[in-house]
């Protein structure tokens, strides 16, 4: 479970709140709380946590917070007293996992949310893999174009180099602008060219250690094969 988790206890009995938090106190990972009566919720099912957990709440309410939480893509975790209400919640809400108050209700209660925590933080992870992915395929294509067009690149920075290096060699004929600007371009063709020169050098040491890597690879499988 993820430090940054924050669990959403809504309830209208300030003792649940209090048991449930003074149980997951004793837990080795403790995440974060936000509590809040019927009062204070108005639609919060977008807000910012990882899990909402509904419990006994003031009559006529309950139906009101369990319709704002339809659209919510966090999970929702309802405590419920009698198994007719358990029966009608699952009936109206797909989604809701509901769970009758009986007795050792918070070990229920904990070891569910825990693990909804515990899909929460892998489903971050996933996401997140995946956008380094996405952006690695991005860099990868642009590597690729960069490998494919730098001779190119060179010899048509080669041609600048030369012309602005013969332009030089008259610059006393020049005026000092057009000879600044001469200069310039000389000095800048010669900056791109140790800029190219330093990726071909990259590209160099990232073959060599591929080459190294897949080399060692065939000699790790054998010993493991000769010791096993």
């Amino acid at each position: 479970m993820r430090e940054s988790a924050v669990v959403l206890i809504i309830a209208d009995d300030a003792a649940f709140a209090r048991d449930l938090l003074g149980r997951w106190q004793l837990e080795r990972t403790v995440p974060g709380f936000t509590i809040m009566s019927t009062e204070l919720f108005h639609g919060a099912a977008a807000g910012n946590f990882d899990i909402a957990i509904v419990g006994p709440v003031r009559h006529g309410r309950l139906a009101t917070v369990l319709k704002s939480m339809d659209t919510a893509s966090h999970p929702i975790i309802c405590i419920l007293q009698s198994s007719a209400q358990v029966h009608t919640a699952k009936g109206e809400h797909a989604r809701l996992m509901v769970l009758q108050q009986h007795e050792g209700w918070l070990e229920s209660v904990l070891l569910l949310a825990t693990e909804c925590l515990k899909r929460v933080e892998l489903s971050d992870r996933l996401r997140r893999t995946e956008q380094a992915a996405s952006a690695n395929a991005r860099h990868a294509a642009l590597g690729r174009y960069m490998l494919d067009t730098r001779h190119d690149f060179n010899n048509l920075l080669t041609s600048v180099l030369g012309n602005a290096e013969l332009l030089l060699l008259d610059s006393g004929n020049m005026a000092e602008v057009p000879r600044d600007q001469v200069e310039t371009i000389h000095s800048m063709a010669l900056h791109m060219h140790e800029i190219m020169q330093r990726f071909s050098s990259m590209a160099t040491e990232i073959q060599v250690a591929e080459k190294q890597s897949q080399d060692e690879t065939p000699k790790l499988s054998h010993m493991t094969v000769s010791t096993s």
